[in-house]
């Protein structure tokens, strides 16, 4: 990887042929940097361009990471136990607590994990400050082969046409322009890629206003056993959210209420600091205030993820309320989705309709996550109402106190989302979960290739560590001849048998279909494509139609196979 690489007057000529890079992604947050570093497992170069210096110090924003976006983190070859190790330890990322002040009455509790999902993913949840998982990615993406990062440069526009993206590059050394068969825009909710495209955004553009407060303090002694990441405080006084990002060192404050209009002066260090303890319910901690910011909550899906070869990924293409955790996740899982179809187009494995499938797919999962945002949002209302007011009159009773701790449990799936996190479904048609808290294992087409434990080679494995990100995987029994036939006589598809014996822990749905003589047809990115009941010929064509499908052909078409792109 080069940083900041040559400037514009020594950059190579290429023939009108040729590009200049593959993929050109704009951006350089996490969907960027997992774009780039999915793209280099695939063998596709790429050109990241970011406005922004690399940051010394910032505030820390999304930090939620979610089971599948540790998943898809695992499977390309991220040091998931260094994120681990950086984020807050286990048991203060299982409880968020509800409490007049920090130190005050609690007023309830609810746990994040639920032991019955849990063993259904090899990574649960992780609460890691953005930053630090930039930082991450970044550095696994600087030992990446193929990526090339320019920090410091800014998109300015792009002409599409002929299957190329020509676009304008704005460095210290002027402007340059830079050929790629794709762009993937993901520069987030203020995407001047988008922007560029005309291409609009559905649904609530500010759905409130909200200030961040970053700042540093050791509230670690002042917790005692209420360990969590997240504290929302309901003192009338001092209503707002605190995010413990190092109870030690590093803490967010937003507080409920402020003025529409924000006004940086309004907001002195000093004033801060004394909102900050006021929530806290002591006057004497020290607090150092790190940074204020303003921002919209937005609630917002676009109206297309394509425009030609552009694509948009992450909050360039969806904006959500933060109220849950799913906006960061999501776009992490945009990158996933996308970047095996254009490595397979790329390489002529598929037919560029195969790209078409990435805002049928993509956008219906953000939908549902926008929604269930809002929901979530909406859901608090009532709460910081009835629980504010109930502390202004000085004495709750216990009347007062059963609807508070109603209304707290009213929010349960705010904190608990298996099933949005784990069991979307690509369909078709795309699904979400009926109960957002409840992730149901499937191997039902479209639904992630449930996880679980087994031992091989004296070593413990996961199911999702038997699949190919790069082509398709068919699971079948060893003792199937004709899958493993099939499976040879169709091209980029890898055959993974699975033993009799095989001991599962949990249970693993698809066992019993393996060992009966069917078959599971795996897409790269984790998702179950076809399922096959049978070895009959029927059952096999069954999946190879599925491949078909999927606009998947044989190598031997090779680049004739890239159809024009859409516009």
């Amino acid at each position: 990887m080069i940083e900041n690489a040559q400037p514009a007057s020594r950059r190579t000529k290429y023939p009108a042929s040729r590009t200049d890079t593959t993929v050109l992604i704009v951006g350089a947050g996490p969907v960027g940097l997992l774009a780039a570093i999915l793209l280099s497992r695939q063998g596709i170069d790429c050109l990241v361009v970011e406005r922004r210096r690399p940051r010394q110090d910032s505030a820390p924003k999304a930090h939620v990471v979610n089971p599948r976006s540790l998943e898809i983190f695992r499977s390309a070859g991220l040091d998931v136990d260094e994120m681990y190790a950086q984020g807050s330890p286990p048991d203060a990322t299982r409880h968020v607590w509800f409490l007049q002040t920090l130190v005050g009455r609690e007023l309830g509790v609810l746990s994040t994990s639920d032991p019955r999902t849990d063993a259904l993913t090899p990574t649960p949840m992780l609460n890691l400050a953005q930053p630090r998982l930039e930082g991450i990615l970044a550095r696994e993406a600087a030992r990446c082969s193929g990526v090339e990062i320019r920090r410091g440069h800014t998109w300015s526009g792009c002409r599409i046409g002929d299957g190329m993206v020509e676009s304008t590059i704005e460095g210290d050394a002027g402007a340059f322009t830079t050929r790629s068969r794709y762009l993937v825009a993901a520069d987030g909710a203020n995407s001047a890629v988008r922007d560029f495209l005309d291409i609009g955004m559905d649904g609530d553009p500010a759905v409130r206003q909200r200030v961040t407060i970053h700042f540093e303090a050791n509230l670690r002694p002042l917790l005692g056993e209420r360990l969590g990441f997240l504290y929302w405080i309901m003192a009338p006084d001092a209503a707002g959210t605190f995010i413990a990002y190092d109870p030690a060192s590093t803490w967010v404050y937003s507080p409920r209420f402020h003025p529409t209009d924000f006004v940086r002066s309004d907001y002195s260090d000093e004033h801060c600091r004394a909102l900050i303890r006021r929530a806290i319910g002591v006057d004497d901690v020290p607090v150092a205030i790190r940074h204020v910011v303003p921002w919209t909550m937005a609630a917002q899906v676009a109206n297309a993820y394509r425009s030609g070869n552009c694509f948009l990924a992450g909050d360039a293409a969806h904006r959500f309320p933060p109220t849950g955790g799913l906006g960061l996740n999501t776009g992490l899982q945009d990158a996933h989705n996308l970047v095996w179809k254009i490595a397979a187009v790329e390489r002529g494995r598929a037919a560029g309709t195969l790209l078409d499938t990435y805002e049928r797919e993509r956008r219906p999962v953000a939908a549902i996550n926008t929604e269930q945002s809002l929901h979530n949002a909406a859901r608090l209302v009532p709460l910081f109402a009835n629980a504010t007011t109930s502390l202004a009159s000085g004495d709750i009773g216990p009347d007062a106190m059963k609807k508070i701790r109603e209304e707290i449990e009213a929010n349960r799936d705010h904190f608990i989302s298996a099933g949005l996190q784990l069991g979307f479904s690509y369909g078709p048609p795309v699904r979400g979960p009926a109960d957002p808290t409840r992730y149901d294992p499937s191997i039902e087409p479209g639904a992630r290739l449930p996880h679980a434990w087994f031992q091989k080679n004296g070593r413990r494995v996961s199911m999702l560590d038997l699949l190919d990100p790069t082509r398709f995987t068919v699971l079948a029994a060893s003792a199937g001849p004709s899958w493993r036939a099939w499976s040879d006589a169709t091209p980029d598809l890898q055959w993974v048998s699975l033993d009799d014996g095989i001991r599962f822990e949990p249970p693993w749905p698809g066992a019993s279909l393996v060992r009966g003589g069917g078959a599971i047809l795996v897409r790269p990115d984790g998702h179950v494509a076809a399922v096959a009941r049978d070895d009959s010929p029927l059952s096999q064509e069954a999946l190879s139609q599925a491949l078909r499908l999927y606009a998947l052909c044989p190598q031997s078409l090779g680049a004739s196979l890239r159809s024009p792109p859409a516009n």
